[in-house]
């Protein structure tokens, strides 16, 4: 699996703005998305203007492929809540309890 994350810095006071427009514009491209699996949205109790976003993905290429394409769409919808352009990231995804990945995987990798 793979997961890709977004952190970005609100505007004073839009965090709410901001993850309301990941949840109402975002989600709903995403869940038509090939290989989407699952999407998380955290915002930080110490930094208030802070907000980081994780999907996971079935594989790196449907990841890529939504990055090139609708992840676009998702970003613009944001956009007007951000103070700066997102942090974006890549990873593979070697553990999860949520996800049934199990400890195996990441042992074999070694």
């Amino acid at each position: 699996m793979h997961a890709r994350m977004i952190q970005v810095t609100t505007k004073q006071g839009h965090v709410k703005d901001c993850i309301n427009a990941l949840v109402e514009q975002g989600l709903p491209i995403l869940k038509l998305q090939q290989g989407f699996i699952d999407a998380v949205a955290l915002a930080s109790d110490t930094e208030r203007d802070q907000v980081l976003g994780v999907t996971i993905w079935r594989n790196k290429e449907d990841a890529e492929k939504y990055s090139n394409g609708q992840g676009r769409q998702v970003l613009d919808a944001i956009r007007p809540f951000l103070q700066q352009e997102p942090i974006l990231r890549t990873y593979t995804m070697e553990v999860s309890t949520m996800h049934s990945i199990g400890l195996a995987r990441a042992a074999s990798v070694k």
